[in-house]
């Protein structure tokens, strides 16, 4: 005898169809806005074959290089270290931490759950009265939740795609400047650091050292500054709150690029495509945009600059170090690209040399302790107007300094 599941859509309809069998599972997804399932399975395939995690012997050299670095870094900047863990991950290690919530997760749900949104308020528009006489319109009807369903689907296909691509490329878990695992840890990823120490001729050791220094002070900002990822995340969040997701043109899209939800390949054949759901910036989002690309310009510079002033003297290579890591910032490769389209936040930003100009700047007026102040609170970060000029920056925090001094005199008082 059937189960009577009320005449609405039930993913089990599909178990015994051969051809459906896996869309029925992924349209059963109920854990959010991205499909992680999927997510994690996209990006290992992309990933390849699954390379060892790093022998003891690997993360113990790498253990000694961070501690080294944290005591370089105590000289270069005010911003106080950070306990945390230090690991040499697999691939497979790198992508089962990043593909969650918690990790790419936070820059890239709550545009998945803006157009989560989008389908559920065309759902709820005009037109639905019919299908809510069935049973499956509105918000929380079993057609709701299906759409719902698709659009993880179509995320997780993506965040996949993005990650399969990064295990690939990264070096380590803060590559991207922004954290990519819990920020607390900092470590390098399968063999790629190796490989790339040796494919442009570094010292392995000086390179290891190099790799412990950026990815400390990056923990000294996202771990040590208690407001600083929140402030990301509730950035991102603005930034898709303000997008327009237009769900007609989502399944033009779709249907002009030939998808096919019954065949994996072609599917992600398809979301890898340039255009796949690229959308353009509203005005709104292109002002949330411009502090998102000043915060990141700014992140990545100021690292650059406490690496630069802690190693000074300690790494022999460390210019030409420097070289090749400009090269790369201006290359970029697929992962980062397709988070680019996938999120619509450059996290490489051009203006990348405007920052380190700007934090030399400060610096030759206040000192490094002038330019930390600028994680004090989320308001003295510097402006993309404030990078490019920065004795603006200068005058505004000096006039929000007395501010404070004088409001705890008061409250002195």
């Amino acid at each position: 005898m059937s189960e009577d599941f009320g005449g609405g859509f039930d993913p089990r309809m599909f178990e015994n169809v051969p051809l459906f069998r896996e869309l029925a599972k992924v349209m059963s997804w109920a854990g959010g806005p991205v499909n992680w399932d999927l997510a994690r399975q996209t990006a290992a395939a992309i990933a390849g074959p699954v390379t060892p995690a790093g022998a003891d012997r690997d993360e113990a050299e790498l253990v000694a290089a961070v501690h080294a670095a944290e005591l370089w870094l105590d000289q270069a900047t005010s911003l106080p270290p950070v306990e945390g863990p230090v690991r040499v991950l697999s691939r497979a290690e790198w992508l089962h931490a990043a593909c969650g919530p918690d990790g790419l997760g936070v820059y890239v749900e709550p545009v998945a759950e803006g157009m989560g949104q989008a389908l559920a308020r065309q759902l709820g528009g005009a037109g639905m009265a019919g299908l809510e006489q069935l049973g499956l319109g509105g918000a929380g009807g079993p057609l709701a939740e299906a759409m719902n369903a698709l659009g993880a689907m179509l995320y997780g296909v993506q965040v996949g795609t993005v990650a399969g691509h990064l295990s690939t490329q990264l070096l380590g878990s803060y590559d991207l400047g922004v954290p990519t695992l819990d920020p607390r840890t900092v470590g390098a990823v399968g063999h790629n650091a190796a490989s790339f120490a040796a494919e442009y001729g570094f010292d392995e050791t000086e390179f290891r050292y190099w790799l412990a220094l950026r990815e400390a002070a990056h923990r000294r900002q996202f771990a040590g500054v208690g407001w600083l990822r929140g402030h990301v995340a509730e950035l991102i969040r603005s930034f898709a709150a303000a997008a327009d997701f237009d769900p007609n043109r989502l399944m033009e899209q779709l249907g002009g690029m030939g998808f096919d939800p019954s065949d994996p390949a072609a599917m992600q054949a398809a979301l890898e495509r340039p255009d796949a759901f690229r959308v353009e910036p509203t005005p709104a989002q292109r002002a949330v945009l411009e502090r998102l690309q000043a915060l990141v310009a700014f992140t990545g510079a100021w690292v650059d600059t406490v690496v630069r002033v802690a190693a000074d003297g300690k790494l022999s290579s460390l210019a030409r170090i420097e070289e090749v890591m400009a090269r790369r910032r201006a290359e970029k490769g697929p992962g980062e690209r397709f988070m680019e389209q996938l999120i619509g936040l450059d996290l490489k930003p051009a203006d990348h040399r405007m920052g380190q100009a700007f934090c030399g700047a400060v610096i030759d007026a206040r000192g490094q302790e002038g330019l930390d102040r600028a994680w004090r609170r989320p308001e003295w970060l510097p402006t993309h107007a404030e990078i490019a000029e920065p004795s603006r920056w200068l005058v505004r925090l000096a006039g929000a300094e007395l501010d404070v001094s004088d409001t705890n005199n008061s409250d002195e008082r």
